[in-house]
């Protein structure tokens, strides 16, 4: 059996490889300046460290409040995935099995919501938050404002997973005297574990990053300031530091590295499981 690969097979290896390279370096190069004092980074900004400097860390964490931005990003983080989680849940197991009426026009209009580009809502949201005056409270403009832009895409990510599920084996629960809610959890969320940690992993990479709206919504307080928006802070503030700043920088990165190794597997399952109905 021929086991050559052919010459495409390679210039395909070779072009994935530049790829990765290009993606990779910088996150190796921002590794690489965290650990440096400005001496040394000013001296080669390419040169490997000549000491672990651990100590950036410390300062970035404490002097620069990102442990408080940090907390602050975990708290938002936390209450949007579980509320989102929860409603999709709930609102996409009712328009895949349930007759909801008009419910193929429901799922076009958040289809229609989930095109619409998130820019499109600032203006109008911020004009309700203020009326509401809730752009003072700590945490609660930013977690409405992100369960409502998640929720229509994770709700059809998740119809589509409960669409998959086999009919008969719900209509076995029923004819056993099972009733809805019961078939529900025992039976339509355990087999969805894929479509959440789908949906939890892509949630999480939002909120975690989005600058735009947590900008806007905290500008007349200082409390409940997530990551993204202390780490502008802290760029005014150790602008020409940029050991402080690539420390900042890897710690804000390291949660979506963790999570993603936690979660790879359901994610890439979860990709594929639920795009043809069962």
């Amino acid at each position: 059996m021929n086991t050559r690969i052919p010459l495409g097979g390679y210039a395909l290896r070779a072009v994935l490889v530049c790829l990765a390279v290009v993606n990779l370096y910088p996150l190796l190069f921002t590794l690489m300046t965290s650990l440096k004092t400005s001496e040394q980074f000013f001296t080669d900004i390419w040169a490997f460290p000549r000491e672990f400097l651990v100590d950036n860390y410390v300062q970035a964490f404490e002097i620069g409040r990102i442990g408080e931005y940090f907390y602050n990003s975990v708290v938002i983080a936390l209450v949007t995935l579980a509320m989102v989680t929860v409603v999709a849940a709930f609102a996409a197991y009712a328009l895949a099995r349930l007759r909801v009426p008009f419910g193929g026009a429901i799922v076009g209009l958040l289809l229609i919501i989930q095109i619409l580009p998130t820019e499109s809502m600032i203006l109008p949201l911020y004009m309700m938050m203020s009326k509401l005056k809730l752009l003072g409270v700590t945490y609660v403009p930013v977690t409405f404002a992100y369960v409502g832009w998640l929720l229509p895409g994770t709700i059809v990510i998740l119809r589509n997973f409960f669409l998959s599920i086999p009919s008969e084996l719900l209509e076995s629960a029923r004819m056993d005297g099972s009733g809805e809610i019961s078939t529900m959890f025992r039976i339509a969320f355990p087999l969805t574990g894929g479509a959440i940690a789908t949906c939890t992993v892509l949630n999480f990479c939002f909120v975690w990053g989005e600058l735009l709206w947590a900008q806007i919504s905290t500008l007349t307080t200082e409390k409940g300031l997530p990551l993204t928006v202390g780490l502008i802070n802290f760029q005014g503030q150790y602008a020409t530091d940029w050991g402080l700043m690539t420390a900042a920088i890897c710690m804000i990165l390291f949660p979506l590295f963790l999570l993603f190794m936690f979660l790879q597997k359901y994610f890439v399952q979860g990709l594929t499981s639920g795009a043809v109905k069962g």
